[in-house]
């Protein structure tokens, strides 16, 4: 019979297994929307509208997967919303072009999406201690392997089938999220409160103002990791910085140094104070930015892109640790936060666009150096509250 750490490693691996599998899954609609155009004929409006639906999925889901545990019960609930996954990539496999049946399957991507990320971050929330925080570090690093893995498979696949290689990747990827269903099926899982009226929900964490900060936190490093990944090939090709190969291989390194960063975080948690590594990576985040906003020598500007995504690499995780001590397991909680850090990833790139439209690029992606500065703002202020907080129990 497991023991309670036994237990919370099955746990911590069966999550981490499933949210590579959500990376993996989420990411390459990117690379199927020119595809997808060529393939039927899409226009530009129709394929924005794909990409849209998969952010309004990813929205509605997470404010439902807050509420849906009280009435289903966790496993039911993550069984329910991952499965429109397989789904979507099933219906991507078949070959049907109908704007009606992608319009839906990339809405049942974003609904998946929303579920595997409310359901992982809570699942690490139950963790003690600095388990979690190098759970959240390791947890994300999983995501950014399947999102850089499958963008090269799929261009593997493309090489060996040109014409079907898209729709092989779209039928393995089915394969692998029937694989996450089984595993989340079989995982085992927290205790739950045994209410199943909203009425029984604790919503204790609202009147927290750590929780808050941390909810902050990831409003303004999301607004700030979304607007850079999405305009930063365009910033470097409007700007003239880069020329248009390089500019595209940009989000790759991005990427790739944001994996590396996890990954060196998941290792100095328990060595490095949480506060310590919060400051360190705001200030490294903003300075990195505003060397890459200014500067217009190609080296300088690469090699800041790469050190502001290995500070950034760790803010996510570690601020949402910071504010999920006040859930601890708690679905609303948790999808609170996620949602306040997914409304900034929808609204701060559209208004880099309209800025850009009205007063140039550059103008757009000054409202990420604000975005930038005002995420050093929170952490500043949680840094503080935190030390506060400690004060106060030695003094007790």
């Amino acid at each position: 019979m497991e023991n309670t750490s036994q237990r919370e490693d099955r746990l911590l691996r069966c999550t981490l297994f499933a949210f590579f599998v959500s990376g993996a899954a989420s990411q390459p609609l990117g690379s199927f929307i020119p595809i997808l155009r060529q393939t039927y004929g899409l226009s530009y409006e129709l394929s924005g509208v794909l990409l849209a639906c998969q952010s309004v999925g990813n929205l509605l889901s997470v404010l439902a997967a807050g509420f849906l545990p009280v009435y289903l019960g966790r496993r039911r609930s993550i069984l329910l919303t991952a499965v429109w996954m397989a789904a979507a990539y099933l219906i991507f496999a078949s070959g049907a072009g109908a704007p009606a049946l992608l319009t839906a399957a990339c809405l049942m991507t974003g609904v998946a999406r929303g579920g595997n990320s409310n359901f992982a971050n809570t699942m690490i929330s139950t963790l003690p201690g600095e388990k979690a925080v190098r759970g959240y570090n390791l947890l994300h690093g999983c995501y950014a392997v399947g999102a850089l893995s499958s963008p090269l498979v799929l261009l593997l696949f493309m090489g060996r089938w040109p014409s079907a290689g898209w729709r092989v990747m779209a039928a393995g990827l089915t394969l692998l999220c029937v694989s996450q269903l089984a595993v989340y099926a079989r995982m085992p899982l927290p205790p739950e409160g045994g209410g199943r009226s909203i009425k029984t929900v604790d919503r204790s964490f609202l009147k927290v103002r750590r929780f808050w900060l941390g909810a902050a936190m990831l409003l303004f490093y999301i607004s700030a990791e979304y607007a850079v990944a999405g305009w930063l090939v365009t910033y470097f090709q409007d700007m003239g910085i880069l020329s248009a190969a390089h500019s595209q291989m940009m989000n790759s390194l991005l990427w790739l140094s944001i994996f590396l960063g996890r990954m060196a975080g998941a290792s100095l948690t328990g060595r490095v104070s949480r506060s310590a590594l919060l400051l360190t990576d705001g200030v490294g985040f903003f300075l990195s930015f505003l060397v890459m906003f200014f500067s217009r020598t190609p080296t300088v500007i690469i090699a800041a892109l790469v050190c502001a995504g290995f500070f950034m690499a760790t803010i996510y995780p570690t601020a949402f640790a910071f504010g999920s001590e006040c859930v601890k397991g708690n679905d609303l909680g948790c999808s609170v936060m996620i949602f306040t850090g997914s409304a900034g990833g929808i609204l701060t790139p559209a208004l880099v666009g309209f800025a850009a439209e009205r007063a140039g690029i550059r103008a757009g992606m000054g409202l990420v150096a604000v975005c930038t500065a005002l995420l050093l703002v929170s952490i500043i202020l949680s840094v503080l509250s935190a030390r506060r907080e400690t004060q106060q129990r030695k003094a007790e």
